[in-house]
This record gives C-alpha cells, sequence and structure tokens, in this order.
C-alpha cells in the first residue's frame, strides 16, 4: 500500500482503509487517484453495452442483474479511487459481493427449467451478503472482505467448471474470461507487493510510459474485461440450453444474441 498523501487535494485528507500505489493527486486536484479512476471505464462500459443488448432482446432478469451489478462496481470503484473516502469505498466492496451473487446464481442455474427460480440459493446468496455487509462495517477489516469476496470468486471458478462440464459452452468466451480476470489478479498483487520499486521506476522513465506502471489500474481492465465476459459466457450456456442458438458478435468486446430458436 502507499504511504499517506502528501498532498491534500478537493476531497480532503484519505479516510479509506486501503491507499493504492498511485501517487495521490499526482495528476488532477480533483481526482486524488486518476489512472485508477478512468480505468473503471472497462467496468462500466461494457456491462452497459451488455444491458442494453440483454433488454433489447428480453434476456432473463438474472442475465440483466449482472450487467447492472458490474456497472455498479465500476461506478462505486469510480467514486472511491477519485476521492479515497471511506464511505466511497463502501460503494466500491458491497457492489462487488452483492454484484458477484448474480453472477454465481446465473451460472449455477444454467440447466434450470425456463421461467424456474431456485428460491434456496436465491436465501442463501442472500443471507451471505448480508451477514459480509454487517460484519465488514461494523469491523472494517479488509482481510476479511478480500476473504469473502475471494470465497465468491472460487464459487464463480466452480459452477464454470460445471457449466464447461455439464453444458454446451463456448470455449472462446471461457477462455477470454479466464485470461483476462486472472492477469488482472496478478497485476493487482504486483502493485501490492512492489509498489515502492514501482514508483521508483517511475522516476525514471518519460511521463508518457508512466501510467503503463499503474498496475492497479489494470487490474480494472482485466477485472472489468474478465468479468464481463465471463457474464456473456454464462448467458450463451442459458441459451444454448434453452435451444435459442446463441450468435457471438465480436471478439474485443463480445455480445451474445439468441438467434433462431431451435424445435423441441
Amino acid at each position: 500500500m502507499a504511504p499517506p498523501s502528501e498532498k491534500i487535494g478537493f476531497w480532503g485528507p484519505v479516510t479509506s482503509t486501503v491507499d493504492w500505489c498511485e501517487t495521490n493527486y499526482e495528476v488532477s486536484f480533483y481526482i486524488a487517484e486518476f489512472w485508477n479512476t478512468i480505468s473503471n471505464v472497462m467496468m462500466i462500459l461494457p456491462p452497459l453495452v451488455g444491458l442494453l443488448f440483454a433488454v433489447k432482446d428480453a434476456a432473463e432478469g438474472r442475465i440483466v442483474g449482472c450487467h447492472i451489478g458490474l456497472m455498479l462496481v465500476g461506478m462505486g470503484s469510480w467514486c472511491f479511487h477519485m476521492t479515497l473516502l471511506y464511505s466511497s469505498q463502501l460503494l466500491d466492496e458491497m457492489p462487488m459481493i452483492w454484484g458477484t451473487c448474480f453472477l454465481i446464481y446465473t451460472l449455477y442455474e444454467v440447466g434450470s427449467p425456463p421461467k424456474s427460480h431456485n428460491r434456496i440459493l436465491q436465501c442463501v446468496l442472500l443471507l451471505y451478503c448480508l451477514f459480509v455487509t454487517v460484519v465488514y462495517t461494523t469491523t472494517h477489516n479488509v482481510i476479511f472482505f478480500q476473504v469473502s469476496y475471494g470465497i465468491m470468486v472460487f464459487a464463480i471458478v466452480a459452477c464454470s467448471i460445471q457449466v464447461y462440464r455439464n453444458f454446451e459452452h463456448s470455449n472462446f468466451l471461457l477462455v477470454m474470461g479466464i485470461l483476462t480476470y486472472g492477469t488482472g489478479f496478478l497485476l493487482w498483487n504486483v502493485d501490492n507487493l512492489y509498489c515502492e520499486n514501482l514508483r521508483h521506476l517511475r522516476q525514471w522513465l518519460p511521463a508518457a510510459l508512466r501510467p503503463l506502471t499503474q498496475m492497479h489500474a489494470w487490474w480494472h481492465v482485466g477485472a472489468g474485461i474478465g468479468t464481463y465476459t465471463s457474464i456473456i459466457y454464462a448467458a450463451h450456456a442459458r441459451l444454448v440450453y434453452l435451444k435459442k442458438n446463441p450468435v457471438i458478435e465480436g471478439s474485443l468486446l463480445p455480445i451474445v444474441r439468441p438467434g433462431r430458436e431451435k424445435a423441441m
């Protein structure tokens, strides 16, 4: 983690429980961590596009919820890194817990009958989110939050393996989601473990190249694209199961849309 900033910008002193490696208020007086802030566009625009097509194609509510959840994470993270206030930190972290539940549910229920609802799973996920929210907002323990979120990521991986083994799916979307999210997670750890080295490196690099060393910003890019692709992966597998002959459009920003419905 970065040491306390020498600068006090528009939003005042840092009140968040974490302060990342990017030097605070270095680029703008109005944005505490400039690159960590604007990189959240990759958590906002892709799910916005996915949401528009999901609504247009009358997708199931679980798919719509996944896109909205990722958008809320991106917007909350934007506010957090822009201000480094604890209230904004919660806008980033709580949607990560609640939004991830939609993706877990969607992956787990790929093979459920049309218009069915798994009330037991919904209650379990709801209780888990409430538990994490109450404990974290009471204790402010970042390790507890990271472990709680890590459990949910493990659940996503387990559900993805279930889909891979039991349902027709897109290998392209699966591999793309794993690689982009995994690369982002690796860079997140580099930012945490080698912050001082990165800061020294920035002093020697030309100004135009310094943004490339903002590894937490690259984590936002990888996590945004990886999570979005995982949503599309789940939506594609679901449409295949429902015999709606899905079509994947695009590669850098894939979109899945129903084609002609196959005869039952």
